[in-house]
Order: C-alpha cells, then sequence, then structure tokens
C-alpha cells in the first residue's frame, strides 16, 4: 500500500509513464516508497462515447485514508501535471487523461507479506 493503477487503451509506450508517476510518488512525504505498489492495465476492448478521444489513460492512486485534503490535492496535482506533460510529448492523437484519488478504508484493508 499505496497503489498506482494505470489503466490505458493506449498505443503511447506506457512503462516509462508508469515509472516517471512512481518515482514522482515516492518523493511525497506523506508516501513510503517501500510499500508503493505500481502497475498497467491495457483495457483489451474500449468504446469510446461521441466525440470522445480513441484512446485514455486513467490513474488510479489508492491509499489509506487519514490525509488531509491539502495533501491529496497536492499528489493530485503533482501526479496529473508530470503525466500531462508525458502524454502531450508522446501523443500522437488526442488522449482522454484521468486522475482520481481513492481512499481506503483502514478497518477493511489487510496487507501482509506470505512465503
Amino acid at each position: 500500500m499505496p497503489h498506482l493503477q494505470l489503466d490505458h487503451s493506449t498505443t503511447i509506450s506506457i512503462k516509462p509513464l508508469l515509472e516517471l508517476l512512481t518515482e514522482e510518488f515516492c518523493q511525497i512525504k506523506t508516501i513510503d516508497p517501500a510499500s508503493v505498489k505500481s502497475y498497467s492495465r491495457t483495457a483489451e476492448h474500449f468504446n469510446p462515447g461521441n466525440g470522445a478521444p480513441n484512446q485514455f489513460i486513467h490513474l488510479t492512486a489508492c491509499l489509506l485514508e487519514g490525509r488531509n485534503p491539502e495533501t491529496l490535492k497536492e499528489i493530485s496535482d503533482r501526479l496529473y501535471a508530470l503525466g500531462s506533460e508525458y502524454i502531450e510529448r508522446y501523443a500522437d492523437s488526442p488522449v482522454s487523461w484521468t486522475l482520481e484519488i481513492r481512499e481506503m478504508n483502514h478497518p477493511t484493508y489487510r496487507k501482509s507479506t506470505v512465503g
């Protein structure tokens, strides 16, 4: 914990973007770098709405609850700016780029190292 989940349907190279986002995320003072897990998932089927871009990238940052709104906004702003810069540089056509911060509930979250 925490997790960065990068869902996408794009032809942009995702691995370098995920590495950049993870590096930036680990720089945030309330994040324990040793606990970060980041991964991407390709959408096998994607049907945009009329007039929407034909590609998307969506980042979900899952964090345990307890950070103040200013810290959550800082995390959102930093990751969104970095992703925007990367997509602007490497996209050859419009991409829908979205980001969501999701807080997870302490009493129901479980974590262990097994094996």
